[in-house]
């Protein structure tokens, strides 16, 4: 089949499942991979994957090129200004118990299922991830966005999403090397990340220097770039840099996904001016979710293989990837100060996966870290996973009260003050925020 005629059945199929589950109000992306799945060896056949081919090989370049803009596209979203933001917040309580318990349990059962060293530690690193595009849908659809809840969740998925992309790294590296190193190579795989590390902080310490404004109101690197004449040169930028450090990470032994992650990180309104910034996130979400995205996770259903006998491992991903979130975020948020439904509502808020998970999954297969049974839980836990959680949230939020819907307030010192000392009946404040 010729390559540009299988990406336009590809993408057309994708499309048209992606607008199907739209209208559902799921996420598209899992309409772009159960189409993917329909398209592939699995039941029609029409397209084949198998990267011995020519049209394989050929479809993972085009894979490989959505993952970059993906990753991208994501450190952009997140950028560091929310980094910052999950600091201030008792979040990071969460953050740090839900990411670690899912990620115990899950290397847990990889070691139970007699996988390897490295096997194990990546099905920890999956089953740990929350996608933080899916988890900010479903709390836009819910209007939660900027409650408690909604800011708890989101900042947890932030740092999640950070510390998969490092641990992605060291897997990536142990794999190369064939199991658990020795002292000697561990050294040398921290100094690799290390170095990676101080070259994204060296890169990032230029850029705020260069984010600096002049006399003008204008920063030093906005300047700059008004002077290229060539057209959207503030994606040109984004883009080098993106791709600069992917090559360095290729270049460590790091997935070049990680680089990618991290130079989508570094654009930041300050850096390129605030419509600029808006102009390149626009340009780089159009070329992601208009055209690679559609095909990426189309890819990712193709390469769906399904066999009874790994029906009980499915079993076992999906069970030990909800559980583990579930236990995570009501013992992380019991601590942060959640209580009733909406402590519930957190451990079930994070369970919602998606776009970051697939990532990963494609990567371990590609980088023939997890076989194709393994893959395949992966992908049947993260549909199942974000199809589950929409309804659920929805059936707690009817125990919601309504300081657990409305956002925080802030307000000066002295008003709190004046407040607390007219004694000022709680129901009474509710009222004026609403009105």
């Amino acid at each position: 089949m010729d390559l540009f005629f299988a990406l336009l059945l590809i993408f057309v199929a994708a499309r048209a499942a992606g607008e199907a589950m739209e209208k559902i109000h799921q996420s598209p992306m899992i309409g772009e991979v159960l189409a993917g799945i329909l398209l592939g060896p699995m039941i029609l056949g029409w397209v084949d994957p198998n990267p011995t081919t020519e049209l394989g090989a050929s479809l993972g370049v085009v894979a490989n090129l959505g993952v970059f803009v993906l990753v991208m596209l994501a450190g952009i979203e997140l950028g560091r200004e929310g980094l910052r933001q999950a600091f201030k917040e008792r979040s990071m309580i969460v953050a740090f118990v839900e990411f670690f318990l899912p990620f115990a349990l899950g290397y847990s059962l990889g070691h139970a299922l007699q996988m390897s060293f490295v096997q194990s530690l990546f099905l920890g690193t999956a089953l740990a991830v929350t996608a933080l595009p899916v988890s900010v849908r479903i709390l836009l659809d819910l209007n939660l966005l900027h409650s408690r809840l909604g800011r708890a969740i989101v900042s947890v998925a932030l740092v999640n999403d950070l510390v998969a992309f490092a641990m992605l790294g060291l897997v990536v590296q142990f794999q190369a090397l064939g199991g658990p190193p020795e002292s000697t190579t561990f050294i040398i795989i921290l100094l690799k990340n290390v170095l990676f590390l101080g070259l994204v902080f060296a890169i990032a310490t230029v850029l705020k220097q260069t984010a600096r404004l002049g006399r003008d109101s204008i920063s030093y690197m906005q300047k700059f770039v008004t002077k290229l004449r060539g057209q959207e040169a503030s994606f040109a930028v984004c883009v080098a840099t993106a791709l600069g450090l992917a090559t360095a990470a290729e270049l460590l032994g790091i997935h070049f996904a990680v680089g990618a992650f991290y130079g989508g990180i570094l654009m930041t309104p300050q850096l390129l001016g605030r419509e600029p910034f808006n102009r390149v996130r626009n340009a780089t979400s159009a070329v992601t979710f208009g055209l690679f995205a559609p095909i990426f996770f189309a890819f990712v259903g193709l390469k769906f293989a399904l066999v009874f006998e790994a029906w009980p491992l499915i079993l076992a991903v999906t069970a030990t990837a909800f559980v583990g979130k579930l236990l995570g975020g009501l013992m992380g948020g019991r601590v942060a100060g959640f209580r009733g439904s909406p402590l519930l509502a957190l451990g079930v808020g994070l369970n919602a996966r998606g776009m970051m998970e697939l990532l990963l999954a494609q990567v371990g297969l590609a980088t023939g870290i997890i076989n194709a049974n393994v893959y395949s839980a992966l992908v049947v836990m993260t549909l199942t996973t974000t199809l589950l959680t929409p309804p659920l949230m929805k059936r707690l939020l009817r125990r919601f009260k309504a300081q657990d819907v409305l956002p925080a307030v802030s307000r000066p010192v002295s008003a709190r003050r004046a407040e607390a000392q007219a004694a000022i009946p709680e129901r009474d404040l509710e009222d004026d925020i609403v009105t």
